[in-house]
């Protein structure tokens, strides 16, 4: 009975892995293909399963075997339309050496490791400008403040706003990083409560003073309270509201209202701004995801808003949706549910 159990508990584990895998037994053919290798490679495991591994990926076996110290291994296999895909991965042997050897073999599409290694890449550029920018105005300033002890008061009060936004803007970054972190280790919700939307909002929008004085709110939440994390559903709307002023022109008016559901809470955030493509909404919550555009580039950004906020909406059960047109602004759509739900 354990041993079931713990066999239906890997076969679930292999099922979740976004790598493709395949376990082929001690004659050489395929026992398993993962639902993520059906996707990678577009041969369905019906298709496959009993048979040899060489007839399905050829050369894979030989390179199987040359490489069972780990090292990488690459094939192709043709899906059910015909067309091949070029994957790379890693073996390992399964149980005793012998002459019958099982084998795992973990993989994934050459293409997508390489647009993974581009998104890499480029966020470690993005990161570097985002920190770069306001720590060369924070030190220009800084250093005109010192070597100037006899600027006018008015001046020096300008000088200082400026530090001052540039280091919030840096923790804004640090915090975003941060929480990305948590995120990838799978530590999200440190605790769930009842919060009043209302009080939390106008604390965003108090962090966000500054930016917000160019741009009409309208908060339209009354009463209805949120089952969440405090901490978490603040950096949601923060980074959802952040958006909607980097984006939007000044005077755009951003609304923000809350409904209540029978089994949870509706919180809407809509903004006047340029709007998103809708070729790349798809992709707008993927990680160090960034709108192609010359204002997106000119607003800055890591890439990592969206994610964050996507990934803590679906710790606590709920969802988050977009409607957005070219010149007709961004509508985002946050479901929470109620904690029993």
């Amino acid at each position: 009975m354990a041993g079931t159990c713990v066999s239906e508990v890997l076969t679930t584990l292999l099922d979740l892995l976004d790598e493709g895998v395949c376990i082929v037994d001690a004659e050489g053919k395929i026992a398993r293909w993962s639902p993520a290798a059906e996707g990678i490679t577009g041969a369905l495991a019906a298709d496959v399963l009993g048979r040899p591994l060489a007839q399905v990926a050829p050369g894979v076996v030989e390179s199987i075997k040359h490489e069972c110290a780990g090292g990488p291994i690459q094939a192709s296999v043709t899906g059910r339309d015909g067309v091949p895909r070029l994957l790379a991965g890693r073996a390992r042997p399964i149980g005793s050496q012998g002459a019958g050897q099982s084998w795992l073999w973990v993989f994934q599409s050459e293409q997508r490791i390489r647009e993974i290694d581009q998104l890499k890449t480029e966020f470690v550029g993005t990161i570097s400008h985002e920190l770069r920018t306001p720590l060369t105005s924070i030190k220009a300033y800084t250093a005109t403040l010192r070597t100037n002890p006899q600027l006018d008061e008015g001046i020096r009060g300008e000088f200082l706003q400026v530090v001052e936004a540039e280091a919030d803007r840096l923790t804004r970054l640090v915090d975003d990083l941060l929480v990305v972190t948590r995120i990838d280790s799978g530590f999200m919700l440190r605790r769930r409560q009842s919060v009043p939307l209302q009080g939390l909002l106008e604390r965003v929008l108090t962090n966000l003073a500054r930016d917000m004085e160019r741009h009409p709110i309208v908060l339209d939440v009354g009463g209805v309270e949120a089952s969440g994390d405090p901490d978490r559903l603040h950096e949601v709307f923060a980074n959802l509201l952040e958006n909607a002023v980097k984006y939007s022109p000044n005077g755009g008016e951003i609304r923000v209202w809350a409904e209540r559901l029978p089994d949870g809470v509706r919180v809407i955030v809509r903004d006047s701004g340029m709007g998103i493509a809708e070729n790349e909404l798809s992709y707008i919550f993927d990680k160090f995801y960034r709108v192609d555009s010359h204002l997106t580039a000119a607003a800055g950004g890591s890439g990592l808003g969206l994610y964050i906020v996507q990934s803590i909406v679906r710790a606590h059960g709920g969802t988050v949706n977009v409607r957005s047109e070219i010149g007709s602004g961004t509508t985002f759509t946050v479901y929470l549910p109620d904690r029993n739900v």
